[in-house]
């Protein structure tokens, strides 16, 4: 059984995460969340007492001898790496709930710990495997080359939690999923609250994200290929916390990251050009 710590309390993830495994027992014996930290003591015991952790730790590190595996769940990305590479520096796997962290700086910190002490690293949004996604991957090879897609989902600018960094990233992962990683640059515009980016990939496939504020709780794809076209509802909920958490069980059974650094940095460094894009009225941005 691979023993789980939980790191950081404030995110409903940690609470989804722990009932998953400890109550729920969604991947039968496999797993079980053993110990948790969290700032706010309230709210970490209500999360262990729903959940059924035996342990609460007086500090992240104190988990380090007694787990096989942490999970870094904190709604802010800033706090990401401070908690993250203690563990990664111990050799632990290490899961990062998105984004991986927001500064480009801290993301780096985190991969090269991880190359240094071969901790098998990873970090994504639950949309990423979301069960509404998984079935759109298997229709893939029917709809032929993308010609053009669209996706869209909440995303709230002014967030206390990373602004566009605790929801945009859904949305990327998304896309980089559906249509591929090679993108090459894009432009947002913000208009009443509203963001949406013209994305452009290297393959010939031009996109476009919709980031909604004050709009329906909604995640949504719609592809056009060569040969037919696809849109659904992209939602994850449980289904998609469990997909989640198979794909970090099986990291650690298995010892295969399920994605490469290229793929863990992409996410941030797209935010980053949406926020330079408005900030520069619109401007072409180049995805490095």
């Amino acid at each position: 059984m691979i023993r789980i710590g939980m790191i950081g309390s404030d995110n409903s993830h940690a609470l989804a995460f722990s009932k998953m495994a400890n109550v729920e027992e969604s991947l039968g014996d496999r797993c079980r969340v053993v110990g948790i930290w969290g700032s706010d003591p309230e709210q970490t015991g209500n999360v262990a007492r729903e959940a059924r952790i035996d342990r609460i730790a007086e500090t992240p590190a104190a988990l380090i001898d007694d787990i096989d595996l942490a999970i870094v769940v904190d709604r802010h990305g800033n706090l990401h790496a401070e908690h993250a590479l203690p563990f990664i520096e111990a050799g632990l796997p290490v899961f990062v709930d998105k984004p991986l962290a927001i500064s480009i700086a801290d993301c780096r910190r985190i991969i090269e710990a991880a190359e240094k002490s071969g901790s098998l690293l990873s970090s994504f949004s639950a949309l990423r495997f979301a069960p509404g996604v998984e079935e759109i991957a298997a229709l893939l090879p029917d709809l032929g080359a993308i010609r053009t897609a669209h996706f869209a989902g909440p995303c709230d600018f002014a967030s206390p939690h990373g602004g566009p960094f605790f929801y945009a990233t859904h949305v990327i992962e998304m896309a980089l999923r559906l249509v591929g990683e090679d993108v090459q640059s894009l432009r947002a515009t913000q208009h009443g609250g509203q963001v949406v980016a013209v994305v452009t990939w290297t393959g010939g496939t031009i996109g476009s994200f919709s980031l909604m504020t004050g709009a329906a709780y909604h995640f949504f794809a719609t592809l056009f290929g060569e040969q037919a076209m696809v849109a659904k509802d992209a939602f994850g909920g449980a289904p998609g916390y469990r997909n989640v958490l198979e794909q970090i069980v099986r990291m650690v059974e298995n010892g295969e990251r399920p994605l490469t650094n290229d793929q863990l940095l992409r996410p941030t460094s797209m935010v980053h050009a949406i926020v330079e894009s408005l900030e520069r009225g619109g401007d072409e941005v180049t995805i490095a």
